[in-house]
């Protein structure tokens, strides 16, 4: 946890078991907000009826929710890493862009029950999140429901002359590259449904680290395309591929497995542990890695891996070692494929 972190969570509430509905709308903000007046080059920050933001060539904005039964479950998800999950996984779209993340904004809404206690890990989460990806809170709001909902708006900057990273970018003959190790937030999950709730792929369900600086990094090496994985690999370079007006094809033996997830398939008595660990690494989601393709004779950014190649053919036709697979993953719709 970051001093300013812990600052906004522990100096506000003299009392963590009193309730939202009790301590009121002002005290709650008031811990979301934290210390300070927001960025330094914004002429109005935090307190008014809307921050006014400083002047960039050219601003990204995203947007993204939690919501309690839907996208976590808080026997599984501590009220910390609830925040920070939410502030990781709209960074990752701002990074996809090719741009840095400057200032968060927060939506949340919580049962009456809440305690200010809960709202102050909440908030210290995202913060602490908020900072490590060099970004200031600048506002936010609160209302009751029956579930916890957060939403977060992320806002990025780009420099001047700076092109926006696209997913419709791709051309034939370009490589594919991916930042991380897929698959490790699903067989996280897998464990937590199974009983198992400590451990590294555990707390990677919970809380998704965004590679801070590599979609910038991307942009300066030249990549043609870039996208967020957050939707399980073949989903999201399928959508990139049609995006594009082309095919992609992976190469089984280039994808990088974390060997925890060999562990953790026989773990769970996996039937086919190298099946099972495949379908986690290509289909997961949830990791927030980066996936671009970059033209021939350009090099990845180090923390990319190449793991295939664009080629003419069906627009958003994927497949692996040559061979057609359907995507599955998530569709925010229908859920799980």
């Amino acid at each position: 946890m970051s001093d300013r972190a812990e600052t906004a969570a522990h100096a506000v509430s003299p009392d963590r078991d009193l309730t939202v509905a009790r301590a009121g709308e002002a005290a709650v903000l008031a811990v979301l907000s934290g210390p300070g007046d927001g960025h330094a080059d914004d002429p109005v920050g935090n307190g008014d009826d809307a921050a006014v933001l400083g002047p960039a060539e050219a601003t990204v904005v995203t947007t993204d929710m939690l919501v309690e039964g839907t996208h976590f479950r808080l026997d599984f998800t501590g009220w910390a890493d609830l925040g920070r999950r939410a502030v990781a996984q709209n960074v990752s779209d701002v990074l996809a862009m090719g741009a840095d993340c400057t200032r968060v904004l927060v939506a949340l809404a919580v049962p009456a029950g809440t305690t200010m206690g809960q709202i102050e890990d909440l908030a210290a989460g995202i913060h602490g999140e908020a900072a490590r990806s060099g970004a200031v809170v600048v506002g936010g709001d609160l209302t009751r429901a029956d579930l916890v909902v957060v939403g977060v708006t992320a806002i990025g900057t780009l420099p001047r002359g700076a092109r926006a990273l696209r997913i419709n970018g791709a051309e034939p003959g370009d490589a594919v590259a991916l930042t991380g190790t897929p698959g490790r937030s699903a067989a996280g999950l897998a464990l937590l449904l199974a009983g198992h709730p400590q451990g590294p792929l555990q707390q990677s369900h919970r809380v998704p680290v965004p590679p801070i600086g590599l979609g910038t990094a991307a942009r300066l090496a030249g990549a043609r395309s870039l996208t967020d994985v957050s939707d399980g690999l073949l989903r999201d370079l399928s959508g990139l591929a049609r995006a594009s007006g082309v095919a992609a094809d992976l190469t089984a033996d280039a994808l990088p497995v974390d060997p925890l997830l060999y562990e953790a398939a026989g773990t769970l008595g996996a039937a086919d542990p190298a099946a099972q660990v495949t379908d986690w690494v290509l289909d997961g989601g949830e990791d927030h890695g980066l996936l671009g393709t970059f033209p021939p004779g350009t090099t990845p950014p180090a923390g990319f891996t190449v793991i295939g190649t664009v080629r003419a053919g069906e627009p958003g036709r994927v497949t692996l070692d040559g061979q057609p697979r359907v995507p599955g993953g998530w569709d925010s719709a229908r859920g799980a494929n």
